[in-house]
């Protein structure tokens, strides 16, 4: 009869769970195909860690993967050189026209020692899918063997499942709230998130912007026929942006985040809170406009007259009632007056002499 022993038992398992890692992480690191040598032969390459051969200098290496909107595509590359002599290192990015993305990484190592080399690229909605093509490369010297990271990392923009667009025609449509967005700085095409809020005549729209502290970013807010209607910019990297303006018309607007080439360096992951208020009856807005002022007219709109006409008229009228009373009434009363006047000097002058 075999004795029970959980000393042995806890070992076993314990040896269990370390086979299983250890198979999981061999299972995790694929081999990496050989790869073309021209963009017309790339191989394509699923998003995962990769194992790859020898790289003679001056011998690259071509694939490709299949990246959507919105999709931050993010390569590492750990290559170790052949000699002491050591290598020169590259990862270049192309774009679907076997265009140079000038993202290519291009790093030395010293001795026998790997040398690290990283890319990354976020796209922009301007299409349903893109392709980009990798190529790897020694630019001195030999690589025996090298590992690739190859990942796509979701970068969708309020609570959607792609890219907000840079256009007016792919704004996303979007409520009061707060939102988690990106934008791709130097590292990419995304450089504009277009967002579309519906509002009623007399509300206030505010929207909030709040960067990394390395982004300088603008906040654009246009009118239904795309009119802007203002503009704020932040004054230094990473300010808060705040963007408030009063609806003059029921419909829909558009909210614009901009973060240029040179806005950063890296990629933006900012905040949008969006805002919608209703001031109080007769309150005035910021801008001086009373709620309800239709577009192209004096602000306070009520039955197609100004809020204010009716005072102005009234105001008119009593000055041409007091008008009226000074031009009639007057002369008669300054007509009694001269006859008194002269009554009394009659008088005086017809008084005997005692």
């Amino acid at each position: 009869m075999v004795k029970f022993n959980a000393k042995n038992l806890a070992l076993f398992v314990l040896f269990g769970m370390l086979l299983f890692g250890i198979t999981g992480i061999v299972n995790a690191q694929q081999t990496l195909p050989k790869g073309g040598d021209s963009f017309d032969t790339a191989v394509k390459l699923e998003p995962g860690n990769y194992k790859g051969g020898s790289i003679k200098s001056h011998e690259a290496k071509y694939f490709y993967t299949d990246v959507k909107p919105g999709q931050k595509i993010e390569i590492k590359g750990t290559f170790t050189p052949e000699t002491n002599l050591s290598a020169i290192a590259t990862i270049d990015l192309y774009d679907e026209n076997r265009a140079d993305l000038k993202v290519g990484c291009y790093e030395s190592g010293e001795g026998t020692m790997d040398i690290p080399c990283e890319v990354s690229w976020m796209t922009n909605s301007d299409k349903e899918s893109y392709k980009y093509y990798i190529k790897t490369d020694s630019d001195a010297w030999n690589i025996t063997s090298y590992l690739l990271d190859i990942s796509l990392i979701n970068c969708y923009d309020a609570k959607s499942q792609t890219d907000a667009g840079d256009a007016f025609e792919k704004a996303i449509s979007i409520t009061s709230g707060e939102y988690k967005a990106y934008l791709s700085g130097k590292e990419g095409t995304d450089t504009k998130d277009f967002y579309k809020v519906a509002v009623k005549k007399g509300e206030t729209l505010t929207v909030k912007v709040t960067p990394p502290s390395e982004a300088t970013i603008r906040v654009v807010v246009y009118n239904s026929n795309r009119a802007t209607l203002k503009d704020e910019y932040a004054p230094n990297p990473g300010a808060i942006v705040t963007n408030s303006v009063s609806i003059t018309k029921s419909g829909d607007v558009f909210v614009a985040v901009i973060c240029d080439r040179y806005c950063s360096e890296n990629m933006v992951n900012y905040t949008l809170s969006v805002a919608i208020q209703i001031p109080a009856e007769g309150e005035v807005s910021k801008e001086g406009v009373l709620p309800g002022a239709e577009e192209g007219m004096p602000s306070g709109i009520e039955g197609g007259i100004p809020s204010g006409a009716k005072e102005v008229a009234n105001a008119i009228g009593k000055g041409i009632a007091v008008g009226i009373i000074y031009w009639i009434i007057g002369p008669i009363v300054l007509l009694i007056i001269i006859g008194i006047v002269v009554y009394f000097l009659l008088k005086k002058k017809k008084t005997p002499k005692v």
